[in-house]
């Protein structure tokens, strides 16, 4: 797991990385307690205490790998898009048919996917409440862009890698807009997916069908996809 380093923050930074499966297992019960707590008491009331007393441990062995309840969150974060990011790699488009439904089910596939991990509400709220998590969303966006880009590719896209990077990046941040849609009503209604999958593939359309792709100049990846 890359955590904490790769924000280039060493406040955040795990302090005792696990080995041994029993160190794994009691890191990730840590964090589980870390997700609960922050459904029941918002990111900033959250202490290290009530982790550690949700998880059952001494609060000396949440600080074993933790400096800061924020460092937690941010273990938490990565975990939980790093499996987006494995599904998303490991989802394949479904076989015949229209392109647009193929790319239209991809995408309900991954929404349903982000909620069935446990992404919700208060890590939402957590990584906009701390600043020091945006870096790690901006490398996942990239990611998922270029996981976008390899499907378009498969159904067809002839536009050159810059340009489809460009545009799958910009419907990757429509995500964003179903989170603020369910934020607004409360729960995650599941027409927000099934809007946000209609809006990706008529942004992505023009990729598909043979228009040609607009001047540059266009984003690029900055990180490495990881």
């Amino acid at each position: 797991m890359k955590t904490a380093a790769a924000s280039g923050d060493d406040a955040l930074a795990l302090r005792n990385p696990p080995l041994q499966r029993r160190a794994h297992e009691r890191m990730a019960a840590i964090l589980e307690a870390a997700h609960a707590v922050l459904r029941r008491d918002g990111a900033e009331a959250t202490t290290a205490t009530a982790i550690a007393h949700e998880a059952g441990v001494a609060v000396g062995s949440f600080y074993h790998y933790f400096p800061n309840k924020e460092a937690a969150f941010l273990a938490l974060y990565e975990g939980k898009l790093a499996e987006l990011r494995a599904f998303a790699a490991s989802t394949p488009l479904a076989a015949g048919g229209d392109r647009r439904e193929a790319l239209r089910a991809w995408v309900i596939a991954l929404k349903e996917e982000e909620l069935r991990i446990g992404f919700d509400f208060a890590l939402f709220d957590a990584v906009h409440h701390y600043g020091r998590l945006a870096s790690i969303g901006a490398r996942h966006a990239e990611a998922m862009a270029l996981a976008t880009a390899a499907r378009a590719r498969q159904l067809g896209s002839t536009w050159s890698d810059a340009a489809l990077f460009d545009i799958c990046l910009s419907a990757f941040f429509m995500n964003g807009s179903s989170w603020l849609y369910w934020r607004a009503s409360g729960g995650y209604a599941p027409r927000a997916i099934t809007r946000l999958a209609d809006a990706v593939a008529a942004v992505l359309e023009p990729a598909l069908d043979g228009s040609p792709e607009p001047p540059g100049p266009h984003l690029a990846p900055q990180g490495d996809g990881a």
